[in-house]
């Protein structure tokens, strides 16, 4: 990230915005968020190639995770969880998705806080 860019940032995270910057070759903080997904929605992220590690947390009945282009054990995905933690390697760009799983049309919306760092 050249100058302009860390500084625009910067100023974009004092302004109280997060995520400025997610996916890009450095180290460090990519995605650190809140959303809401109503039952049935997801919002995926695009990562490029590295090693994540990502903690997500949601309210109520819990939310899916699945990486794609990952590979190894952390990166399997998740069943329905409430907290989850994993570190996955993506050998090629790829991406980590999160969604409220749909049970006939009964679910509520999640609430959902997403770290995401890269090594």
């Amino acid at each position: 990230m050249n100058r302009l860019a860390k500084f625009a940032c910067g100023l974009v995270l004092l302004t109280g915005v997060a995520a400025c910057g997610g996916g890009d070759s450095e180290g460090g903080e990519v995605l650190d968020t809140t959303i809401t997904l109503s039952e049935g929605v997801y919002h995926s992220y695009t990562l490029e190639p590295g090693t994540y590690h990502v903690s997500i947390t949601s309210s109520n009945n819990g939310v899916t995770v699945q990486w794609l282009g990952g590979s190894g054990t952390g990166c399997s995905g998740s069943g329905e969880v409430k907290v989850w933690s994993a570190t996955c390697a993506l050998s090629i760009k790829g991406q980590l998705i999160v969604t409220n799983p749909t049970v006939f049309g009964l679910g509520g919306s999640e609430i959902v806080t997403i770290r995401l760092t890269k090594d």
